[in-house]
């Protein structure tokens, strides 16, 4: 008898799962299949307004499916339809692409099939490129190939790794600055200490090894939130919600597999980032210390060259990394502006 309930409970259990997933559903879901990858994408939002907004998420390897369920996320879906996209190796992304394609060019390629299926599919909306750090690169590398650009008509590169050539030395340097901050206020000097002189050796940030020492020093910067004890609005979904969602485990383990494949530590795509002639908006946290706000300056330098004027630099003079959650309203109102002014 006692077996006999257990096997009426979980039945049970599973329905009332599937009932509280229903409200996570909304919106359109299809799969992208290039070179061994299965790639999800989600589109949320207002898909009457005509107006999408692809987001690429960072990393490589971050997702763009936990981020679909960000307060700022839903707030613009009410203007705009948003389609959340899962690059190869990344977020819930399946299949078994070969290693030996986790090249900028082939993420390019996954890209233009991603932008080609929601034309198909939504009869040709219009498209503006969202790109967070990796992504911002992402897009700049896409908008920099062929004739890709003339299907976009807009671009939202926030604190991307466009130029890590020159990038990763500047974040070094705040690592190494951070370091010295807090060795003066006794907070953990002998860690300090080591980071400190470690960054103070100028280590050479093409090389793997050095880029994942120097990384686990940033993860205790304050490189990606200016202050860290700030209470900000996350995904609403929390470790119960992954359970009633489409996300599953894959988001926290896919993303390490690429990372540790996918070296992009000589990026520079400045230069051809001149190529790109359609409205850009560049969106930087002051205090970025993953891509510093002098990367902010060259992004916007470097869009279209210097005599190019459909281009606008929007500094959160109160941010890091992650403006879209330190400065919520700023953010959110620069957006829409800059959208609907298309």
């Amino acid at each position: 008898m006692k077996n006999l309930t257990i096997l009426i409970a979980i039945p049970v259990l599973m329905l009332l799962a599937a009932c509280q997933k229903e409200s996570f559903y909304q919106g359109d879901h299809f799969f992208v299949k290039n070179a061994g990858a299965e790639m999800p994408v989600f589109v949320k939002g207002n898909i009457a307004s005509g107006t999408f907004i692809l987001f690429l998420h960072g990393g490589p390897g971050g997702n763009a499916s936990l981020p679909s369920f960000m307060p700022v996320s839903q707030e613009l879906e009410k203007d705009f339809a948003f389609a959340y996209w899962d690059q190869r190796g990344s977020g819930l992304s399946g299949g078994n692409p070969d290693p030996a394609t986790f090249t900028v060019e082939q993420f390019v390629e996954d890209l233009d099939l991603v932008v080609d299926v929601i034309r198909q599919r939504f009869n040709n909306p219009r498209i503006v490129i969202y790109g967070i750090s990796w992504g911002g690169a992402l897009g700049s590398a896409y908008l920099s190939t062929a004739d890709y650009q003339q299907k976009i008509d807009g671009f939202i590169c926030m604190n991307s790794g466009h130029n890590l050539e020159d990038g990763l030395p500047k974040s070094v340097v705040f690592v190494k600055n951070y370091a010295q901050q807090q060795i003066d206020l006794g907070v953990d000097v002998a860690y300090w200490t080591e980071a400190r002189d470690w960054c103070a050796k100028e280590p050479d940030m093409t090389v793997v090894d050095n880029y994942f020492k120097y990384d686990s020093y940033l993860s205790n910067t304050n490189a990606y939130r200016r202050n860290p004890d700030q209470e900000v609005q996350g995904p609403e979904v929390g470790a119960r919600g992954t359970m009633n969602s489409y996300l599953s485990l894959a988001i926290f383990f896919n993303g390490r597999y690429l990372a540790k494949r996918f070296n992009i530590l000589e990026l520079n795509l400045s230069k051809d980032m001149e190529r790109i002639k359609i409205h850009s908006l560049v969106i930087w946290g002051r205090h970025d210390g993953v891509n510093t706000i002098e990367m902010g300056y060259d992004a916007y330098s470097s869009i279209g060259g210097p005599d190019f004027t459909e281009k606008e630099l929007v500094i959160l003079e109160n941010s890091a990394h992650e403006g879209y959650m330190e400065e919520q309203e700023l953010f959110i109102n620069t957006f829409k502006r800059f959208v609907k002014g298309l």
